[in-house]
């Protein structure tokens, strides 16, 4: 299939008076300022300082794109990816380009399943491919399995963290209109075995699939979408990204020791 763009062709221009990043594993952080300002500090991660990657400029003095040293690596982090799967879909595209091995999903979810509740922290061991970025790549698979030596490893960190109870593993559905989620959508994808819903995670999976890469999905309920009235994001964003933070730091540090 022919295509009449491809991640070569762009990043060739781009790096042609620059070096390009030598990053093995990157991290995508589908959340706010705040929230990946944590992460970043974490990694003690520190910016680029040019444009690495499409449409993540740096704006009006606020870095978008970091790298941090991690066992003898580095590893690169991308910020404030709030634009759901197609945003997703280009990043992974280029980081694969990149020569990136591993990607690391950070971000949050809504909760439609009575037992997972608000502020519970989150890996996605599968994904249903319920939006349209997704199924571009993989539109004939109703579902996708976490890469299972990253999934181990994700869980190997909870464990080194001493959060075993506190993480559950999911399976994700992803959306492509966030004020468009209805009690019959929400229904619909419960059916079929979602039990959380965002904007990234099948995506996520389902271009790194095609692209060669492992990648996994963590993160934790910000929201819940299981009763008449919408339980908001009235909670400790900060305190649970901050968890969710240290578990990417050891999946990263684990990774990379291989």
């Amino acid at each position: 299939m022919q295509r009449y763009i491809t991640p070569g062709t762009v990043m060739r221009n781009r790096f042609r008076h620059r070096p390009a990043p030598a990053w093995r594993l990157a991290i995508l952080c589908f959340r706010d300022y705040t929230g990946s300002q944590i992460l970043v500090e974490a990694f003690g991660a520190t910016p680029v300082g040019y444009k690495v990657l499409y449409g993540m400029e740096e704006f009006d003095g606020a870095p978008i794109v970091y790298e941090a040293e991690l066992a003898g690596g580095k590893v690169g982090i991308v910020t404030r990816c709030n634009w759901g799967g197609p945003q997703a879909a280009i990043l992974v595209e280029e980081l694969a380009e990149l020569g990136v091995e591993w990607i690391i999903g950070y971000g949050a979810a809504g909760s439609i399943d009575k037992r997972i509740a608000k502020g519970k922290q989150l890996i996605a061991s599968r994904t249903l491919l319920s939006d349209g970025t997704s199924r571009a790549y993989r539109k004939d698979e109703p579902y996708l399995e976490c890469d299972a030596g990253f999934l181990r490893t994700a869980l190997e960190a909870v464990e080194a963290n001493g959060l075993t109870g506190d993480v559950r593993e999911t399976t994700a559905a992803t959306i492509d209109a966030l004020y468009r989620e209805t009690k019959e959508l929400v229904e619909e994808l419960r059916s079929a075995g979602a039990e959380i819903v965002n904007m990234e995670t099948s995506a996520l999976y389902a271009v790194s699939r095609v692209c060669g890469i492992k990648s996994v999905w963590i993160g934790f309920v910000s929201d819940c979408l299981v009763d008449d009235d919408w339980d908001d994001w009235h909670v400790n964003l900060s305190e649970l990204a901050a968890t969710t933070s240290r578990i990417c730091l050891e999946v990263a540090r684990r990774t990379l020791d291989q």
